[in-house]
């Protein structure tokens, strides 16, 4: 398989995917994806999509809860 965007090479990985719903930042680990070994593009199958869509609908307990630091460009000199 090859990426939809620059035609690179599909490697299987399992990458950290990153969600913001409701004003929530959730991390989610060990996510299957297909990365492209050229411009590193990420997809995820359907059924992948589905389970990170609803632990982020259902918020189950976490594994554990981290602090992020959040910034605002536009209050960058």
């Amino acid at each position: 398989m090859h990426c939809r965007s620059c035609k690179g090479a599909l490697e299987s990985k399992l990458i950290t995917y990153v969600s913001q719903h409701d004003g929530r930042v959730t991390i989610i680990e060990n996510v299957p994806a297909l990365v492209c070994s050229q411009c590193s593009e990420q997809s995820l199958r359907p059924d992948v999509a589905d389970k990170i869509q609803q632990l982020v609908w259902n918020q189950p307990a976490p594994k554990r809860q981290d602090s992020v630091p959040v910034y605002d460009l536009s209050e960058v000199a």
